[in-house]
């Protein structure tokens, strides 16, 4: 996963790497920042790269005359430093070790002095390799083994250098230094020296000379170490300029024939449209092996077989048929509820619908559910009624069931009043209320009443009417214990 993940930044970054460069100097009055207010005559700069700001004025610009060898202040033409540009270094700020100047410099670059056309013309891998180890000195890079080490150039050495400390005179001229992170190209420097008061003096102009062109000559220790006010670079096919307004203008992220906007589409259209077509063709791919497998496998009667079946499921799925696992779905999941009619003759029994029982009604409000596994729910209107029903079967029965039993001859006579029998069992409503006639039901008869039979010489046993219980309890049928009797013959 990690290895995958590190390939696909690394691509990321090869697909951008026009549109990303090393960090640098910004310019204004900020942190890590650097003005300077160029005049060929006095130019003066502030810096805060260092540990503390800096600031220098005074200082003088140093040009040529295009057929004079001597440079001087009162020259009005940039020098120019012509050649293949082998190593270079962006600052985004100084060490305690640089001092003064050096405090203006945004950039350094070590550049082989030959002219444009043999350095744009140099194939890559036999130009000059420098082994950069540490460049914090402006002018006095540190290299290690290479083609060439710099900090060891003398006058043996059969190539000449420049070693240049690159001061931006403008933000244009700033911007477009990041042009020389990209090391093995062909490139023209174009600037001013900086004049000194003494002789010789680090980095300063001093008995320099340049050609017919005002290209700087390399003297006899074949290194030229020195600070350059720029005032414009040439690339190959680019430029640099102080206003920024070259038909062929440098720009940070530019790609050669494409543009930024050219590139940022291609990406798009190559890389997430490669990405795409790649995915399509790998599942094709993958398909395919998986139909040769299916006919080595099952043979082409068996795929003929297949594809029947498939026809056939999709012919009974349109029919509207369903298959034995949704039914069995159908049947283990909840059962829907269905609603039906409420029926419009419900009368006095209307407790007893389906509809009437789901109602929120006060009369009608569901209390408590039959035993077993039905679905129906008994009312407080149908407890009402069946109440009622049931205390008129009890007075009725009470009334009746009354009979005197023979005395024995020994004892006193005695009358035995028996209970009546239990009400029938309370019925239970199924959930489809019964279809009912227009015309008014008939009210329930009476139970007929027993005549109480007497024996010879048997006294009429006198009974109290028992009271009426608003919910009687169903009571087994007893006889008295104190009386016994012998003879049930009526």
């Amino acid at each position: 996963m990690r290895r995958g993940a590190f390939a696909v930044t690394l691509i990321g970054l090869m697909l951008l790497a026009g549109c990303l460069g090393p960090s640098t100097a910004s310019w204004g009055d900020g942190n890590n920042a650097v003005t300077v207010n160029f005049d060929r005559a006095s130019t003066s700069f502030t810096s805060t790269l260092g540990p503390q700001t800096e600031s220098m004025d005074g200082l003088q610009a140093v040009g040529c005359t295009p057929g004079e060898e001597d440079l001087g202040i009162d020259k009005t033409q940039a020098i120019q430093f012509t050649g293949y540009l082998a190593a270079s270094q962006m600052y985004a700020s100084h060490t305690d070790q640089v001092k003064s100047i050096g405090l203006s410099v945004t950039a350094s670059a070590a550049i082989q002095s030959m002219p444009f056309k043999q350095a744009n013309e140099m194939i890559e891998g036999e130009g000059p390799r420098v082994d950069l180890k540490n460049w914090n000195d402006p002018l006095n890079p540190q290299t290690g083994s290479g083609t060439v080490d710099l900090d060891e150039i003398d006058a043996d050495e059969d190539s000449r250098w420049y070693i240049l400390g690159l001061i931006p005179t403008t933000e244009h001229i700033q911007d477009g230094m990041l042009s020389l992170g990209e090391w093995h190209q062909a490139v023209t420097v174009k600037g001013y020296l900086v004049a000194s008061n003494t002789s010789n003096a680090y980095g300063y102009h001093s008995i320099q000379t340049v050609r017919d062109d005002c290209t700087l000559d390399v003297g006899n220790q074949n290194r030229e170490q020195l600070f350059v006010m720029v005032t414009g670079l040439e690339l190959d096919g680019a430029s640099v300029t102080s206003s920024g307004d070259a038909d062929d203008e440098w720009v940070h992220g530019d790609v050669a024939f494409l543009g930024r906007t050219g590139f940022v589409m291609m990406f798009f259209v190559v890389g997430l449209g490669g990405a795409v077509a790649a995915f399509i063709l790998s599942k094709m791919f993958v398909m395919k092996g998986a139909r040769d497998t299916m006919k080595v496998l099952l043979g082409q009667v068996g795929i003929d077989h297949v594809k029947k079946v498939k026809q056939d499921v999709k012919k009974a799925k349109a029919a509207g048929m369903v298959s034995p696992t949704e039914r069995r779905a159908e049947q283990r999941g909840p059962p829907k509820k269905q609603s039906q009619k409420k029926s419009e003759s419900s009368g006095a029994l209307a407790g007893f619908d389906f509809d009437s029982a789901l109602a929120d009604d006060g009369d009608s409000a569901p209390m408590k559910t039959s035993g077993g596994g039905s679905s129906v729910v008994v009312t407080e209107a149908a407890m009402e009624m069946e109440n009622t029903v049931a205390q008129q079967h009890s007075e009725d029965s009470s009334q009746g069931n009354v009979w005197d039993a023979p005395s024995r001859i020994s004892s006193t006579p005695t009358s035995v009043v028996t209970q009546p029998s239990q009400s029938k069992p309370k019925e239970h409503f199924t959930s489809v209320a019964p279809i009912r006639s227009s015309t008014p039901e008939p009210k329930p008869k009476a139970a007929p009443k027993k005549r109480a039979v007497r024996k010879r010489k048997a006294t009429v046993a006198q009974h109290e009417e028992p009271e009426v219980q608003e919910q009687p309890a169903p009571q087994k049928e007893t006889f008295q214990d104190e009386e016994e009797f012998s003879d049930f013959s009526f």
